[in-house]
C-alpha cells in the first residue's frame, strides 16, 4: 500500500511548484528547496520501485544492512515533517503579501496539507510493518542454558 502513493506525491510535487511559482516572491526558498527534494525524490522511488531494482541498488550501496523499508520509512517521516513546516510557512507568506494576490500560496499550503497527507500515510504503515517485524524476531528468540543440570552427565559431579 505505501508504493500506491509515490507517483501521487511527485505529482502533488509538480503541482506546487507551479503554485509556489505563481507567486514571485522571492523569500520562500525552504518552500522550493522541499518541492525539489520531495519531486527528485518521489520520481526516484517511483521509477525504481516500477523497475523492481530496490533490493538491487539498497544491497549495492549497504551490502544488504538495510532494508527498502527503512529508507523510505526515513525519508517519507522527514518529507512529512518539512511538509507540515511548510504548510505554517505558506499560509504565513500569504498573510504578509503586500502587493499582489497571496493565492498562489494559500493554494500551496492547501497542497501541502496534502503532501503532508500523502507522506505520513506510508510512514505509518511502514513504522508498524518495521514494528510487527521486530516484535516477531525477538519472540522467535531461544535462549539454551549454558548447561543442563538435570542431565546424567552433570549428575556424577
Amino acid at each position: 500500500m505505501p508504493h500506491f502513493f509515490k507517483p501521487l506525491q511527485a505529482l502533488t510535487a509538480i503541482v506546487l511548484a507551479i503554485c509556489v511559482g505563481s507567486t514571485g516572491m522571492g523569500d520562500n526558498g525552504i518552500l522550493w528547496f522541499t518541492i525539489i527534494v520531495s519531486l527528485f525524490i518521489s520520481a526516484t522511488a517511483t521509477i525504481i520501485f516500477a523497475l523492481k531494482k530496490q533490493d538491487e541498488i539498497l544491497d549495492s550501496l549497504t551490502n544488504g544492512s538495510v532494508s527498502w523499508n527503512i529508507v523510505e520509512l526515513v525519508y517519507s517521516f522527514i518529507l512529512s515533517i518539512l511538509s507540515v513546516i511548510c504548510v505554517w510557512l505558506s499560509f504565513s507568506f500569504a498573510n504578509r503579501t503586500l502587493f499582489g494576490t497571496s493565492a498562489g500560496y494559500i493554494a500551496a499550503g492547501l497542497f501541502f496539507i496534502l503532501q503532508t497527507i500523502l507522506y505520513a500515510i506510508p510512514s505509518t504503515v511502514i513504522y508498524r510493518e518495521v514494528q510487527a517485524s521486530a516484535d516477531l524476531d525477538r519472540q522467535s528468540i531461544f535462549v539454551e542454558p549454558a548447561y543442563d543440570a538435570s542431565r546424567p552427565t552433570y549428575q556424577d559431579l
